[in-house]
């Protein structure tokens, strides 16, 4: 199972706005904060919406 996660990167940081249960839903929340909150309509490009596996370590470790 997936979940989609919506972060913001704002200089530097990251700030997790949520995760939702279909792409769609992801999307029509980024629109919204796009178009109607400050600080988050003048910067349109720093959102990320990234495709997560339910259950399974997400972390990389490089092999040497």
């Amino acid at each position: 199972m997936y979940v989609y996660q919506l972060t913001y990167r704002d200089e530097g940081n990251l700030l997790p706005i949520g995760y939702f249960g279909s792409w769609k839903k992801a999307r029509n929340v980024m629109k919204k904060y796009r178009s109607t909150l400050p600080g988050f309509k003048e910067y349109p490009n720093y959102f990320i919406l990234k495709k997560v596996k339910l259950d399974e370590d997400d972390y990389y470790f490089p092999e040497e």
